[in-house]
């Protein structure tokens, strides 16, 4: 035991030197072995004017570094990538990640990235006019019509993302109350399209509403006979025929000033099936024939029908010899 504590008194601070010295080798020497690390490092997106990507996407990638134990440890990167139009092809964003995105101690060696190639959510920014359409309900009182709805602005501006502003048809306003006799304005409200990086330029529209007395109305007048009209030339020929319709009444809807179809009497109405241009042959036959409204009924109003419709427009006659009234 002696001889160990007369070894450390003599030369005592020789020693430590010493003994200091041989630490500092040590570490340094310990040092310098290099070893791998994995860390997963978040990456800025430096996004160009006119892209658009949504504020919650994150992206993050897991690197694999290579350095001495001192450098990393409580080791920092940061990740940068900026995105312009030049990285959009077929439609998408994919950017490649390098070492070069990266800011780290010069010391420290990227080995790897996962993933090398990220396809980012990144849009095109655009701007589109957009038709205004007034949202209404009811109708205008009895014996007035809607003649026009304007909008002031006719149009609006949106901006956003391409697949947002492309997926607006249209923009409709608050509702619009028709029970009216008379011409109106009204400020309406613009109904904002649900869809949540869409940007308006205005929020609402003036509607201006024509109103004006009904001209003319439609009335329908149902079970209205038909008339054949026959060709002449049958008449001399010894071939007598008939025929059998495959309906015999229609309904007629006729749109016209009121004090018009009031001088209309049902019981006298008609429309006409023309056969008159058919070449009967004496045998059997099926003809899809179109039906008319007769000229006197027409010019009786003097020209204030606005609209004849006939249900159905057409009816199939058959033709066939009657045999019965044949000459021997």
């Amino acid at each position: 035991m002696k001889h160990i504590l007369d070894f450390f008194r003599k030369d005592l601070w020789r020693k430590i030197f010493a003994l200091f010295l041989a630490c500092l080798l040590y570490w340094n020497l310990n040092d310098r072995e290099k070893i791998t690390k994995h860390i997963t490092v978040p990456v800025d997106l430096d996004i160009a004017t006119g892209l658009f990507i949504p504020e919650d996407f994150k992206l993050e990638v897991r690197t694999t570094v290579k350095g001495t134990s001192r450098a990393l440890r409580n080791l920092k990167i940061k990740g940068t990538v900026k995105v312009d139009k030049d990285n959009r092809q077929n439609g998408k964003f994919n950017i490649r990640i390098d070492e070069q995105n990266f800011e780290r101690r010069k010391d420290v060696e990227i080995t790897r990235i996962e993933p090398e190639y990220v396809e980012l959510p990144v849009q095109m920014y655009i701007q589109r006019d957009i038709k205004i359409v007034p949202k209404t309900d009811g109708k205008v009182m009895d014996g007035f019509e809607l003649k026009s709805l304007e909008c002031n602005p006719q149009t609006i501006r949106i901006s956003g993302p391409e697949n947002e502003v492309n997926a607006v048809e249209n923009i409709e306003t608050e509702i619009l109350k028709l029970d009216f006799d008379r011409n109106f304005t009204q400020k309406l409200k613009l109904i904002r399209p649900q869809l949540s990086n869409i940007v308006c330029s205005a929020t609402e529209t003036i509607v201006k509403v024509e109103i004006s007395p009904r001209l003319s109305i439609r009335k329908v007048f149902n079970n209205i006979p038909i008339r054949y009209l026959l060709p002449q030339s049958t008449l001399a020929v010894q071939k007598p025929f008939s025929i059998v319709p495959s309906l015999s009444k229609v309904s007629v809807a006729i749109t016209a000033p009121p004090a018009v179809l009031e001088d209309i009497e049902p019981e006298k109405l008609y429309v006409v099936a023309d056969l008159s241009a058919e070449s009967f042959t004496g045998q059997s036959a099926k003809l899809d024939v179109r039906l008319y409204c007769p000229a006197t009924l027409i010019n009786s109003a003097g020209g204030k029908f606005r609209e004849i419709e006939i249900h159905p427009a057409a009816v199939t006659v058959t033709v066939r010899p009657d045999k019965d009234k044949m000459q021997p």
